[in-house]
């Protein structure tokens, strides 16, 4: 696998004190020692070019994204986002509601379903990923409007979203700060940003990292598709640091469809034996998933 990596500060503190823990496939895991931030260093500078397609496809477990989008599918994400739309108006009643005309943007948006679901809505939807190839599935088998770009380089009006989503995208990114400050600056006065993430600090991790004595995954799959792993704590203090502040923190289950997607949900379902250890976590607040909302300060 032939990518362009670069040595990087944490992007939670800003600290450059990468302590290395592991090595997997000639990738370093590691954590800040001055705040517990586990990351990849060098990390991973993906572009948004066919190279980046074909190195996507040896990720066994985004084979998923490239499966045609049926309709079960979309109503999934039509009633996942009515229930983003309806949080979203308990958090800022200055925003439409469910019902309402939303300015939505989709950040690592795959091959659409999502903005197609949102379009579904009545809403105003444009998605963002760097994958050419799913773009290109999506924008011919859904006639929806898909960027294959960089957030950075997306050239996006400045606050023009109400909602902004980053599902499942948190961990992938090499530089989540500079992306996060983007975010803040597309967000609409009183517009929200929904990140959904796996939780560094979630109980089955714990048990996982603690069974196996050494890291070997970065937010539960091998790096380099994955290059940070947040707990509440780190996520809180890199969108601190990006100019967002949470509003709303919460973990929860790999089977909430509030959430997830709808293959991650599948997937979670048929591993009976994990239920018990989610629902224990979550009791804990230390559940699977790490789930916050955030606004422009």
């Amino acid at each position: 696998m032939t990518v362009e990596s670069k040595h990087i500060a944490c992007n939670s503190c800003g600290a450059d004190r990468f302590e290395p823990l592991s090595s997997v496939d000639g990738w370093t895991i590691g954590r800040c020692s001055a705040c517990g931030l586990v990351y990849v260093n060098p990390a991973a500078f993906f572009e948004p070019t066919e190279v980046f397609s074909d190195i996507s496809r040896e990720f066994a477990y985004t084979e998923y994204m490239h499966q045609p989008v049926t309709p079960a599918i979309l109503e999934f994400e039509r009633r996942q986002l009515l229930a983003n739309a309806g949080e979203l108006a308990r958090l800022s009643p200055a925003t439409p509601g469910p019902a309402g005309h939303l300015r939505f943007l989709d950040l690592g948006c795959g091959s659409g379903a999502a903005v197609r679901a949102a379009k579904d809505l009545g809403w105003d939807a444009i998605g963002v990923d760097i994958d050419p190839e799913l773009v290109r599935e999506g924008k011919e088998s859904l006639g929806v409007d898909l960027r294959c770009v960089s957030i950075l380089e997306s050239g996006l009006p400045a606050g023009g979203f109400d909602l902004i989503k980053l599902r499942d995208v948190v961990e992938h990114l090499p530089n989540p700060r500079d992306v996060l400050a983007m975010v803040g600056t597309l967000l609409a006065p009183g517009g929200v940003a929904l990140f959904v993430t796996p939780n560094e600090g979630g109980l089955a991790t714990r048990t996982r990292v603690a069974l196996r004595r050494r890291p070997t995954l970065v937010a539960t799959v091998p790096p380099p598709h994955h290059l940070h792993s947040f707990n509440p704590d780190t996520l809180t203090r890199t969108m601190t640091r990006a100019g967002l502040r949470p509003v709303s923190t919460l973990t929860t289950r790999p089977t909430d469809w509030r959430y997830v997607t709808s293959s991650n949900m599948a997937r979670a379902t048929s591993r009976p034996v994990l239920r018990p250890l989610w629902r224990t976590g979550q009791a804990l607040g230390m559940g699977a998933v790490l789930v916050i909302w955030a606004v422009r300060e």
